[in-house]
C-alpha cells in the first residue's frame, strides 16, 4: 500500500491507527488512495480508458464521507457500495489464521475487537445512509431507479463463493454504464444529433461499410440508422448484456419504432480512452 512506500511521510502514524483500531484521518487515507489510483491509471492497459476502482473498507465514518465529497466528485464518481455480512466469530477465526503467515501488527485479537467496535459504531450508521440515499433517489427519479447501488454479500461462505457474489455485483456496475451509453445512443439516433451519435461511436464504425471512401457523418448516420430511425422514437423490450473480460459488451434488445418496424438489434461496445464506444451494429427483422 502507499503507506508501506519508503518515502511516505505520514507510514508511522497510518501504521499506529491500524494496530490501536483506529481510523487512519480521511486527508491521509484520500491521498493513499489517489496514489493508488494514479499508479494504476498509468500501468500498460491503461489504453482502456477509465477503471472502476474497487475500494477497501471505505468510507469507515461520516468524516470518510465528507472528506470523499470536499475532495475526489472532481475526480471520479461513485457507482455503488458492496457490504460484506459475516459474524465476527468468524472473523476472528479467520484472522487469527491469516495472523500465521501475515506478519500484520494488527492481526491479533486485541486489535481486531477494537476494530470490529469501531465498526459498530462509526461504520454501520453509515451504511444505513447509503442504503437510505440509494431508496430515497429511487423514490425521486420517475424511472424507479437510482444512481448509487448497495449491494449486500453474505461473506460466511468459501472464497470462491464470496468471490462469484462480488463478480456479479461488480458485473451489474458495468451493466448498468454499458446500458446508460446504448441509451444515450439511441436517443442520439431517435433525434438525429450527429454530435452526440459521434462522440459515442468508435472510429472503424464511422466509415461507411463496404467502402473505403470517407463520407459525411450524415451520410454515415443514413448509412447505419436511417431505416431504423424513419420512426423517430421507438421502445425497447428483452434486454440482455453480456460481458466480456470487463472491457467488451454484447447489448441485444428487440425495437419497435413508431411506423411500427420491430427489429432484434445488437451493438458491440469496447471501453476506451474515452470510455464506452460502439463498435458495431446488426439487425435481424422479426
Amino acid at each position: 500500500s502507499g503507506a508501506e512506500k519508503k518515502d511516505y511521510p505520514h507510514a508511522e502514524m497510518v501504521k499506529e491507527c491500524l494496530v490501536k483500531g483506529q481510523i487512519v484521518p480521511v486527508e491521509l487515507s484520500l491521498g493513499l488512495l489517489r496514489i493508488a489510483m494514479d499508479e494504476k491509471a498509468q500501468e500498460a492497459g491503461s489504453e482502456y480508458g477509465s477503471r472502476i476502482f474497487l475500494v477497501d473498507g471505505f468510507p469507515r465514518n461520516y468524516d470518510n464521507v465528507e472528506g470523499w465529497m470536499e475532495h475526489m466528485p472532481s475526480y471520479t464518481s461513485v457507482l455503488g457500495s458492496l457490504v460484506y455480512n459475516c459474524p465476527i466469530e468468524v472473523l476472528e477465526a479467520r484472522i487469527m489464521n491469516r495472523a500465521e503467515t501475515s506478519g500484520r501488527s494488527d492481526d491479533n485479537l486485541d486489535s481486531a475487537r477494537r476494530r470490529f467496535q469501531t465498526f459498530h459504531t462509526q461504520t454501520e450508521p453509515v451504511v444505513r445512509a447509503l442504503e437510505m440515499t440509494e431508496k430515497l433517489q429511487a423514490e425521486s427519479n420517475e424511472s424507479g431507479g437510482s444512481q448509487l447501488h448497495i449491494v449486500n454479500i453474505d461473506a460466511t461462505g468459501t472464497v470462491e463463493e464470496v468471490w462469484d457474489e462480488t463478480e456479479a455485483a461488480m458485473n451489474a456496475y458495468v451493466k448498468n454504464d454499458i446500458l446508460t451509453a446504448n441509451m444515450n445512443l439511441l436517443k442520439a439516433i431517435e433525434g438525429g444529433n450527429l454530435k452526440a451519435f459521434t462522440a459515442l461511436c468508435d472510429e472503424q464504425l464511422l466509415v461507411e461499410s463496404g467502402s473505403k471512401t470517407k463520407k459525411s457523418l450524415a451520410d454515415i448516420f443514413e448509412w447505419y440508422e436511417g431505416p431504423i430511425s424513419d420512426g423517430a422514437s421507438s421502445s425497447i423490450s428483452n434486454a440482455k448484456v453480456s460481458i466480456q473480460e470487463g472491457i467488451k459488451a454484447l447489448v441485444s434488445y428487440d425495437r419497435t419504432t413508431k411506423v411500427g418496424k420491430t427489429v432484434r438489434e445488437t451493438r458491440e461496445w469496447r471501453h476506451g480512452p474515452r470510455g464506452w464506444m460502439c463498435v458495431s451494429v446488426r439487425r435481424e427483422d422479426l
